[in-house]
């Protein structure tokens, strides 16, 4: 199969097209940044696009030239990035949705797979979510979340493109540390091998939603590839755990006795953090794909740190 992915040089981007290349599909990355987050002999397998989101002759050319069969779109502008930088995110968010789909109906790609999150519901859906509570998020980077679920799915029932989509928690990874308010959760792994402290921007009661990268590789692709006829529906949660920063550092100190952790909250990143669910429904994705996040806090802090030592060592 011929497949693009947008911010494929991206955390999730640079991992997903491994499993794809292996398993003997055709990869196009289609990104502004040229390098990988994680390099593979993988990543030079697949053929590179450098490009903006925004630019929708150049996606649409992509997608022609590649004879793209399914898109993963991945590429976006982080939450934190977002409030930094509002127009970048809109040209990118909005407007390269947009013209992902557009791409994709005029391209002849049949099948998007979009990565949305948690942070479409923001801190007034109420506790307990499933995939239809209410969405008010209160980040601009949930807002353009929000918009490209909906245009997606109008897409799907206007024009019949098979558009499928995962709410993902922030995502923790060895190296995983990017632009977005989620970033701790990967940045105190990072910080505690190399400096051997880490200073939480959150306080230490802040819960968040995390799921690691092997769960969220893996959700990508089950949806990708499960029957058409399974699904009930075109947009999806997923749950993983929700440790508090405190619970984080806890794991972390497990593995590493000696790291020092501190607290110093930034109050726009808190606040966004802190508006997040914690309860997340994902029995729907359970029944019609079989989802399930396999890692809990314990795994995932052994499996991040023997990486990011191992790395360290080779250096």
């Amino acid at each position: 199969m011929n497949v693009l992915i947008t911010g494929g040089t991206g955390n999730l981007g640079s991992r997903l097209l491994v499993p794809l290349v292996q398993r003997g599909d055709r990869v196009t990355i289609f990104d502004v940044q040229s390098q990988p987050r994680i390099e593979s002999r993988e990543f030079q397998e697949a053929e590179l696009i450098q490009g903006d989101l925004g630019d929708r002759q150049a996606l649409l050319g992509a997608v022609e030239r590649g004879k793209i069969e399914s898109i993963f779109h991945l590429g976006a502008v982080l939450s934190a990035s977002a409030e930094n930088h509002p127009a970048e995110a809109w040209r990118a968010n909005m407007e390269g949705m947009a013209n992902v789909l557009d791409a994709a109906r005029s391209g002849g790609a049949a099948r998007v797979i979009f990565s949305s999150t948690v942070a479409t519901f923001g801190g007034q859906a109420g506790l307990h979510l499933n995939d239809d509570a209410p969405q008010w998020p209160s980040s601009l980077y949930g807002v353009t979340k929000v918009a490209g679920e909906r245009l997606g799915v109008y897409y799907q029932q206007r024009f019949g493109l098979d558009f499928r989509c995962i709410r993902l928690p922030a995502v923790i990874a060895p190296y995983g540390s990017g632009g977005g308010a989620s970033a701790y959760c990967s940045a105190a792994f990072e910080q505690s091998v190399t400096n051997g402290k880490y200073d939480f921007y959150v306080r230490r009661t802040t819960r968040m939603p995390m799921l690691y990268i092997a769960d969220a590789i893996r959700g990508l692709l089950d949806l990708h590839d499960a029957s058409a006829k399974r699904l009930s529906r075109r947009v999806y949660n997923s749950s993983g755990i929700s440790p508090s920063a405190e619970e984080l550092a806890q794991a972390i100190h497990n593995y590493l006795p000696a790291a020092a952790f501190t607290y110093t909250p930034d109050a726009l990143r808190t606040a966004i953090v802190e508006s997040w669910p914690h309860d997340i429904d994902d029995s729907v994705a359970r029944r019609d794909w079989d989802w399930r996040a396999e890692w809990d806090l314990d795994h995932i802090a052994r499996d991040v740190i023997g990486a990011l030592q191992q790395e360290h060592a080779s250096q």
